[in-house]
């Protein structure tokens, strides 16, 4: 890589500086993704080097700008279904005769789509928009106005189940769908950085936080204080969903983990509660809009005995995916690992492999997964990524994170 010019240079150590107090991990906050951002503010304000390096020191806006240019903003709705579905089943159960307002909490929310999501899960299981209470929560200021506008793209709307999607969004311009002024006005949406979140919000706790993949891109100290924050907001007995990656920073704090596979919940224990343990899920009478994965009858899908395995072997391999994506992940699993026996070295199975068992909690396997993909494929993206990642949630050594990251940018570059 060429060096980096000087006076760019000092720009980034005061960028950096304003990653830290923001608490971002630099170990996945990297030099290269700060000269990036930097760049892109150059050729956006037209400013010199010189000129820039003044306007970002005396312009306090500027900082929230040169942030945003860091952010990972892409989302989707009913991004993962697990969670959605437990939501769908317990509007059906535990909430169904409830008198008092449910309020849910997602920070950070990103674009909106979460809680959107949110909103379209719980009334699939019968609870009225009038019963919610949902607050939304991100440092982006692009997001929370595209939030607030509730316009997105096709991609963005594409795993709505289709009894939602028509009653609750309507066609925009060419290719775009806006969410119905109704349920737009049912989410709050907020301004500001996770290290004060509980600042923003008054006394009332809530009974659903989620915080699914904003932790782990965030420095020890700033995780543990973020943490703090979710748990301060969350009732007694509330459910708290996080990313796959991060279930392990909830190691010390007496939060029971529900048995809902894909969904990462966990319940905080009432003050009064004995030593909390596995907490079971009621189970719905009816069938909910979002699909649940189920433990007990998991989906199994067989090789016919008559097909030969190899011709078979893409559409079982869409099979997995398509499990993958559900969260039914033993299923998926059971089907790669008939894949791998007949083919060890496709670094797409490894790569799926590892997502899979990412999603199930197992970690290790996940970790192992991730590197005999590279061990085929040391240029493969997607796997160089992930195992990033998983190291930099696991506090392994940054550098050995920091290495995987470079090799990932670098990988789309020709030999």
């Amino acid at each position: 890589m060429a060096k980096v010019p000087l006076p760019v240079n000092k720009i980034l150590i005061q960028v950096r500086k304003l990653c830290d107090a923001a608490g971002f991990d630099p170990a996945v906050v990297v030099e290269n993704h700060l000269e990036a951002a930097v760049r892109r503010r150059l050729r956006l304000t037209g400013l010199s080097v010189a000129d820039y390096r003044d306007h970002i020191q005396h312009d306090s806006a500027e900082h929230g700008e040169v942030l945003e240019e860091l952010l990972v903003r892409e989302s989707w709705f009913f991004r993962d279904l697990a969670p959605f579905g437990l939501l769908g089943e317990l509007a059906q159960t535990r909430w169904r005769y409830r008198t008092a307002p449910l309020r849910v909490l997602s920070a950070p929310c990103a674009g909106g789509e979460e809680p959107y999501s949110i909103a379209m899960a719980l009334m699939s299981g019968g609870l009225p928009l009038a019963t919610l209470h949902i607050d939304a929560f991100d440092l982006s200021r692009r997001a929370l106005a595209q939030a607030a506008a509730g316009e997105y793209g096709a991609r963005a709307v594409r795993l709505i189940p289709p009894a939602l999607l028509s009653g609750w969004l309507e066609a925009a311009s060419e290719g775009q769908f806006r969410v119905q002024q109704a349920l737009r006005n049912a989410v709050r949406f907020h301004q500001g950085n996770l290290l004060e979140l509980s600042g923003h919000f008054g006394p009332e706790k809530y009974d659903v936080v989620f915080s699914r993949n904003a932790l782990i891109y965030l420095n020890a100290q700033a995780r543990a204080r973020v943490l703090d924050h979710l748990v301060g907001l969350l009732k007694p007995d509330g459910l708290l969903f996080l990313g796959h990656a991060e279930t392990g920073l909830l190691r010390g704090r007496s939060f029971a983990a529900c048995d809902y596979p894909g969904a990462f919940v966990f319940q905080r224990p009432s003050p009064s509660g004995p030593t909390p343990r596995a907490t079971p899920v009621p189970r719905a009478r009816s069938v909910v809009l979002v699909p649940r994965p189920s433990t007990q009858n998991p989906v199994t899908v067989a090789l016919p005995p008559s097909v030969k395995p190899v011709d078979d072997f893409a559409s079982v391999l869409a099979q997995a995916r398509a499990l993958a994506d559900r969260g039914v992940y033993a299923a998926a699993a059971d089907l790669l690992t008939t894949l791998l026996v007949q083919q060890p070295g496709r670094v797409d199975v490894q790569h799926l492999m590892g997502l899979v068992r990412g999603g199930q909690g197992n970690t290790l396997e996940a970790r192992r997964c991730f590197e005999r993909a590279l061990y085929l494929d040391p240029r493969h993206r997607p796997s160089l990524e992930h195992l990033a990642l998983l190291l930099a949630a696991s506090g392994e050594d940054a550098e050995k994170v920091r290495l995987l990251q470079r090799r990932a940018e670098r990988s789309d570059m020709p030999q």
